[in-house]
Order: structure tokens, then sequence, then C-alpha cells
């Protein structure tokens, strides 16, 4: 048997390791039911650059209110529980403004998305040039944690 059969055999028959990759694969599957996501829709768009806002969702934003790195609009029956997304009542045309002036380091085109629970239900929406992103869901608690990495410094995440 040659010196690198040893190796393999001895790391799959290792106690230790099987044990760390079940574990892993345990937290992986009881975290991913809680991930909605994100369905692209060229209507939420103009709805955002039109001003339209929908009164059945309270709206935050994130970065400058003058330059807005995303704008959301989630169900009033959810929550926002973090300090990032800062609440607002959106008119007309301040949802104009603060749309027609998103946040674009590299120039992507902001769009309008539909927000999803795990289930595939619309729980709100999105407007942002930002195109990496996760949402998160606790239906138990009823909030929503929308994440993605400050497009003003790429390594850091809100």
């Amino acid at each position: 048997m040659s010196i690198l059969e040893l190796k393999t055999k001895s790391i799959r028959s290792s106690p230790i390791l099987s044990a760390a990759a079940l574990a892993l694969a345990i937290m992986v599957a009881g975290c991913s039911n809680n991930y909605g996501g994100f369905s692209r829709d060229q209507q939420v768009g103009l709805a955002f650059r039109n001003g339209n806002s929908q009164s059945d969702y309270n709206y935050y934003y994130q970065g400058r209110e003058n330059m807005p790195y995303a704008i959301i609009g989630i169900d009033r029956n959810y929550t926002v529980p973090s300090r990032y997304w800062i609440p607002f009542e959106p008119d007309t045309e301040q949802l104009k403004k603060m749309t027609g002036n998103i946040y674009g380091k590299h120039k992507y085109y902001p769009a309008g998305s539909h927000i999803v629970d795990p289930a595939g239900s619309i729980i709100g929406v999105w407007y942002s040039g930002v195109d990496n992103r996760s949402v998160r869901v606790d239906q138990q608690n009823r909030t929503v944690d929308i994440l993605f990495p400050n497009p003003e410094n790429s390594r850091s995440a809100i």
C-alpha cells in the first residue's frame, strides 16, 4: 500500500473528521430553510422609479438618504431588526429622487425585485444596483434580514 493510500484511508476512517462532516451537514441543512430570495421584476423597478410605494409595506434604505445603496419595502407583518436599514415614509418625489441617485460604484443598472420567503411567497420589494445579496427570514419571529457587501468597500458586509 502506498503512502498516499494510507493517508487517504486514515482520513476517511477518522471519527473526528466524520463527526465534523456530519455536524457541518446538519448545520447547513438547518440554516438553508431560513433563506428566501429575490425574483427580479421589471414592474417593481418601474414602480420605484415612478415613486410608487405600496401602503402595505414599511420602507427602509441603506447608505445615504441622498444616495442609498438599496431601498426595500417589507410587508408590515415583518420587522427589519438591522440597525443598518433606516426606516422612512416615502412620498412620490422622495422615492423618485432616491431611486434616481442609487449608489453604483460599478455602474450596474439598478433593478427591482420581489423579496420572497423560503416558501416563495412575496414579502417585499427591493431596488438597488447590488447583485450580491441574501435574505434570511425568521417566520417564527417575523423578521427579515437582508445582507450584502458594502458597495463602497467590497471586503465588508452589511
